[in-house]
């Protein structure tokens, strides 16, 4: 009798210890996602030459997309994008996309291949600091006129929440 009870009480413990160590574990591996309150200006290289800031490409209402050409869930959002700049960009919406490929020319022939209408830019680290440095795409982020971020999906796009929160600051 004896001996069975320090055999539960020894699985009790072991159980016990690897749910606090997975939790430790897994607690620390996880992203830490911090974004800013605002975005603040800043300058990257337009894939298509030259080069543009957050302040030039802003509208009433602003989505910021982070986006690579290699992304599955990147490309699966733009037919969304594209309905939302169809629709918005008339009454002051501004679509300004962050690529994260390794180069301008990739970014550029991704832009031409997927009929991308509005400004892409190529990332570096002062507009990936500037959105709080997410570490991973896509990041979509609806900021209003007084460059407030007002929502952030990571990951797929939340169509209804973004449409939503555009249509408010559109005053729609």
């Amino acid at each position: 009798m004896r001996s069975s009870t320090y055999k539960i009480l020894a699985w009790v413990g072991a159980i016990i210890f690897f749910a606090f160590a997975f939790y430790a574990i897994e607690s620390h591996s996880r992203p830490k996602l911090n974004f800013p309150e605002t975005v603040v200006n800043f300058t990257a290289d337009n894939v298509m030459g030259g080069k543009s800031d957050y302040a030039s490409e802003k509208g009433t209402a602003t989505l910021i997309v982070l986006t690579a050409s290699w992304c599955p869930a990147c490309r699966a959002e733009l037919p969304v994008l594209k309905q939302f700049y169809e629709e918005f960009e008339p009454k002051g919406l501004k679509i300004l996309m962050i690529d994260e490929d390794d180069s301008k020319k990739v970014a550029r022939k991704y832009k031409k291949s997927m009929d991308i209408p509005w400004t892409m830019l190529h990332w570096n680290y002062d507009a990936i600091k500037a959105l709080g440095n997410p570490g991973v795409i896509p990041v979509s982020f609806v900021v209003d006129k007084d460059d407030k971020i007002q929502h952030v999906d990571v990951g797929s796009l939340n169509e209804l929440k973004v449409r939503h929160e555009l249509k408010r600051l559109l005053g729609l």
